[in-house]
């Protein structure tokens, strides 16, 4: 029997990584900070879901790892997202995942896309924001590790802070195939629950957070969740995670870590459990967000 439990440890390092980051600024000596309220709406900040978005622009790299265990085996998956700002309410954001199956899994990259991201609103007064764009996937993902098809198709995120710590978040994205007809069409869902437990502005925000991960798949006998054989279809997935940042790293001022346990509830026994953690630097630009 082949033995998988190695790389069962690479999402661990990743994340062991990322605490002592964490660990490391912690221990840098310097004064507290005073931080000023933001001047401008489109500076709000919003803690992220793990799958999905907040509703503020962000020019940044950021890293995921995950770990997934199911009925077809293990697999170790990378990916990594820079987002650019290239107008104060325009913005960029690329990703490009790659897999490293284990145990009856596949090896290789999965599906790129791109977003078009556009700040709508937002209001200091009322402590929320709106965003909406489009989505694009790619077919660039080797056999078994992606739809086959082109999608593309509209998105909104939204997010409400209440008492600056409870915050609720949504994302909501309807993405329609481009070049096969058989593919099934996909709206996907993400519902977020936030708890900042440390006191506001405090040099190393911590969030408590619970996260719900939707998508229907109508209209089409291909691009399905994993077994599913014609559709409609439905996937839904849970998640506690903890949040932290944005802090100051000698990398960067706004550098972010999470880790989320996502647990299947219905559709998708391939990815039954998945552990993912994932590092996010800002990277400086003009309009003072």
């Amino acid at each position: 029997m082949k033995n998988d439990h190695g790389p069962r440890w690479r999402p661990l390092l990743l994340g062991g990584c990322a605490l002592a980051t964490l660990l490391a600024a912690l221990a840098q000596p310097r004064p507290a900070r005073a931080e000023e309220e933001p001047k401008q709406w489109e500076a709000l900040f919003f803690p992220f879901p793990i799958v999905g978005a907040p509703p503020q622009l962000e020019q940044q790299v950021q890293l995921f790892d995950s770990w997934f265990h199911g009925v077809q085996g293990s697999a170790h998956v990378a990916s990594a997202e820079l987002a650019y700002i290239a107008s104060p309410h325009l913005g960029l954001v690329g990703t490009v995942p790659y897999q490293v199956g284990v145990s009856g899994q596949p090896s290789g990259f999965g599906d790129a896309s791109l977003q078009l991201q556009w700040l709508a609103a937002g209001s200091l007064e009322l402590d929320d924001m709106v965003s909406a764009g489009v989505q694009a996937t790619f077919p660039t993902a080797q056999r078994g590790l992606g739809t086959g098809d082109y999608f593309v198709g509209p998105f909104v995120y939204a997010a409400q802070r209440f008492w600056h710590r409870l915050i609720l978040e949504g994302d909501l994205t309807t993405l329609l195939p481009v070049a096969h007809g058989e593919s099934a069409r996909q709206i996907t869902a993400t519902g977020l629950l936030s708890v900042l437990l440390t006191p506001p502005r405090f040099d190393y925000p911590i969030y408590l957070q619970a996260e719900v991960d939707g998508a229907s798949y109508l209209g089409g006998t291909a691009a399905l969740p994993p077994l599913a054989v014609r559709s409609p279809a439905q996937t839904v997935f849970f998640a506690p995670e903890v949040f932290v940042g944005p802090f100051s790293t000698p990398i960067s001022e706004g550098t972010r870590v999470a880790a989320g346990y996502f647990f299947n509830l219905t559709g998708d026994p391939v990815h039954d459990r998945t552990l993912t953690v994932t590092v996010a630097f800002d990277i400086p630009n003009p309009y003072g967000y």
